[in-house]
């Protein structure tokens, strides 16, 4: 009796022992694979990319405040503050590109330009040049009233556009 309780304490332990440590049960899971080393991966992130979170939030603030000035009716940038504020709105948002551009490149190198470039390039800003664009070609404010940034920029998006309107004139 005793020799055979010795025989199943036996085949119990061989049995956990090759169940730990021969054959580990499967999860359904493939094995892990080895991680991809290359001058890619090794290189890590972009070093840009850790504080994008916080700025992303900057940019969306930034595009909620134009859309508040751009989204006014016309007849507002008639009035002294009205006009003021349309171009301290102008003057901002290109400023704030520029300045995201400039930061990056000085602090990264060339490398950061085209990711910043992008980041400016979303559905919003392609709205809100538009109507920074139909501002101005409506005749509400004159290039020569902005401050370099936004006149270079914008003068560079309107190039083709006749203003023939004053229409706060009268």
């Amino acid at each position: 009796m005793r020799f055979i309780l010795l025989l199943i304490g036996g085949l119990v332990l061989a049995n956990i022992v090759s169940a730990t440590f021969i054959w580990p049960p499967s999860n359904g899971a493939p094995p892990p694979r080895e991680s991809i080393v290359n001058a890619a991966t090794q290189q890590g992130p972009e070093p840009w990319i850790e504080r994008e979170k916080s700025l992303a939030g900057s940019r969306d603030n930034v595009r909620r405040n134009v859309f508040t000035t751009l989204d006014k009716p016309w007849s507002a940038y008639c009035t002294p503050a009205g006009h003021k504020e349309l171009l301290n709105t102008v003057n901002y948002y290109y400023d704030q590109r520029e300045a995201e551009v400039l930061t990056k490149v000085s602090a990264y190198g060339e490398r950061a330009r085209q990711f910043v470039i992008e980041k400016w390039s979303t559905t919003d800003d392609n709205r809100i040049e538009r109507l920074i664009g139909e501002t101005y070609g409506r005749g509400y404010f004159s290039l020569k009233e902005l401050e370099s940034r936004a006149r270079t920029r914008l003068a560079a998006q309107t190039r083709d556009v006749q203003v023939v309107a004053k229409p706060c004139s009268g």
